[in-house]
């Protein structure tokens, strides 16, 4: 067992310690159950396949719709950065929705779309989207401009200073966005199950609310931190290891071809 390893269990203990403490000592241990009743019903819930199911409709929701707003934002995103025109035309937009957030736009969704799954989707798609967006052009903008120009001097023609230039100069901001959008999804998809849905984990921390269940409540909470650290832990490692090599290879091939 590695050193961060060790730091990490030992820091997941004592936060469970000083649970168990606060809500035995502190709080009232029904409305906020120790971890042990807690790790009770989960075990109680995957059994009969109930916290699995509502898992599950929830991570597929997050699936569809942070696929589809990571394709919408990295093609808006490009656009942006790369066309002065979409980008007086698109920012100020942007620039106003962006505040707005996810849980703000179910209201919206359900009136437009109804009830069904798709203003669920509609709410993943619009928290994912606007940081894949503005971080995508952000990148593209930055690129330096003598990479550009070395580029335009060795004879590169536009579509190839955009393709060996600015879109591999552009990577890290795009998987910044990609990263935070992650996030954002999650947001969105609680936020939409809580008002709009009858399952997924949404609706289930919200029915435990309503029928005084605390130990299902924080039993859903638990699994939405536990799918969500998975899903950034399980992202983390697709860009370190499997776009390793690509994100070497299109380095070398810009600095080679446009500096």
């Amino acid at each position: 067992m590695s050193k961060n390893h060790f730091i990490s269990g030992f820091s997941i203990v004592i936060f469970l310690v000083v649970w168990h403490l606060m809500s035995v000592n502190y709080f009232n241990p029904f409305l906020i159950p120790p971890p042990i009743k807690i790790a009770a019903k989960i075990f109680e819930m995957s059994g009969d396949g109930e916290l699995f199911f509502h898992v599950w409709a929830s991570l597929f929701r997050v699936i569809v719709g942070y696929f589809w707003g990571c394709v919408l934002g990295i093609t808006i995103g490009v656009s942006i950065g790369l066309s002065k025109l979409m980008n007086d035309y698109l920012d100020p937009p942007l620039q106003f929705v962006r505040n707005i957030t996810p849980v703000a736009i179910v209201p919206l969704a359900i009136n437009v779309f109804g009830l069904e799954e798709a203003s669920k989707y509609v709410v993943i798609i619009y928290g994912t989207i606007i940081p894949v967006i503005l971080n995508t052009a952000a990148g593209i903008i930055s690129v330096p401009k003598i990479r550009i120009q070395a580029a335009q001097c060795l004879g590169a023609s536009r579509a190839d200073i955009v393709k060996h230039v600015i879109l591999p100069s552009a990577w890290p901001f795009v998987l910044t966005g990609l990263r935070l959008a992650l996030g954002f999804s999650f947001m969105g998809v609680v936020a939409a199950e809580m008002i709009a849905a009858d399952t997924g984990v949404g609706f289930l921390i919200m029915q435990s609310r309503n029928m005084l269940l605390p130990e299902q409540m924080f039993t859903g909470l638990f699994m939405l931190g536990v799918i969500g650290m998975a899903t950034d832990k399980t992202f983390q490692f697709v860009i370190k290891k499997v776009m390793r090599r690509y994100m070497i290879l299109i380095t070398a091939e810009s600095g080679f071809k446009g500096a």
